[in-house]
């Protein structure tokens, strides 16, 4: 693509129930089933309540099941079946905005109803529908073209997932394909798209933080702490992996709390009831069992803490913000 080139800019229609679509929106919500069934399952592991298992996979796979179904419902009752894009391919990339008036309407719809009626679900829901209308790559990314002719349809996938469908038009098909062709190859988009899959490597993490925050619990159950603590813990760290570095200080400062916490009880003074005007501490009673879970839970926490300050200081980046990384070429 030469510096001459003026910007491609045409505006089509995405099917929604086209098989790509469809499977992406089906695996969206099978992962959803997946973590809700993970998270939900190490809570109940950790507090040895085995029996609840069962129920909380079937309550995860029916929460999916719905929301997978209410997704197809909106698509053909209220978007009927398609949704309206502007793409502009350039110099220095290509830009993908949502023009379709109810898809817009509904996000505005969806965060201004959650504010007022105090639903942050809702809003955030309406706040990443907005943050989606405008999506795009830039050339100095990462990321490959993968024609698909019959469908008028071209993928940029990078290692592991499609970034962007680039939906043409019949008349545009070729023209767009050999544009982007041409930028990527002069621009080598192509050779930075690194040759293995990350999804390994961050699902391994994503069980060992599981299994590092099950002794958490075991400390909450074993002091009669609060079990909000290893919650906030287990889902801000999984967040630090997939999303978002910063949720690291979270982790940090959740099992700092929960430190501080199991130190003060095992500091504190008890009465004898035994031995009456005899005093001891926590500490002067413990036994096998309460050093192995302390083991357990300081094994845990330190993997929790080099996980976390490894994302801080960037030396970890998240799959949401690698992603992003190969888009914009950041």
């Amino acid at each position: 693509m030469t510096a001459a080139a003026a910007p491609l800019v045409w505006t089509t229609d995405i099917k929604l129930f086209s098989p790509a679509m469809l499977r992406q929106w089906t695996v969206a919500m099978l992962v959803t089933a997946l973590v809700m069934t993970l998270l939900l399952g190490t809570i109940a592991a950790a507090q040895d309540d085995w029996d609840a298992l069962p129920s909380f996979a079937i309550i995860a796979a029916g929460a999916a099941g719905g929301l997978w179904l209410l997704g197809l419902v909106i698509m053909a009752v209220l978007f009927r079946g398609r949704m309206r894009v502007r793409y502009t391919l350039g110099e220095d990339g290509l830009l993908q905005e949502t023009v379709d008036s109810v898809a817009r309407g509904a996000n505005r719809a969806a965060l201004v109803v959650g504010v007022l009626a105090g639903k942050p679900g809702l809003a955030g829901s309406g706040l990443i529908g907005r943050s989606r209308e405008s999506e795009g790559v830039r050339w100095s990314g990462a990321f490959r073209a993968v024609p698909q002719p019959t469908r008028h349809m071209i993928a940029l996938r990078n290692s592991w997932r499609t970034l962007m469908f680039v939906q043409c038009t019949p008349a545009n098909y070729d023209e767009v394909l050999a544009r982007i062709r041409a930028a990527l190859a002069l621009n080598g988009a192509e050779g930075r798209v690194k040759g293995g899959s990350p999804l390994p490597f961050f699902i391994l993490h994503g069980l060992l933080i599981l299994l590092a925050c099950v002794p958490l619990f075991g400390l909450c159950d074993a002091y009669d702490l609060d079990i909000f603590a290893p919650i906030l813990i287990l889902c801000f760290a999984e967040a630090t992996l997939w999303l978002i570095p910063l949720f690291g200080w979270v982790v940090i400062a959740g099992l700092a709390y929960l430190a501080f916490m199991v130190a003060a009880d095992l500091a504190e003074v008890r009465q004898s009831m035994f031995s009456p005007g005899e005093s001891y501490s926590g500490f002067e009673l413990l036994g096998g069992d309460d050093y192995t879970v302390l083991l357990l839970g300081g094994l845990g926490a330190a993997y929790l803490v080099w996980l976390s300050l490894r994302a801080l200081r960037g030396r970890l980046v998240p799959l949401l913000a690698r992603d992003q990384g190969d888009m914009d070429g950041g």
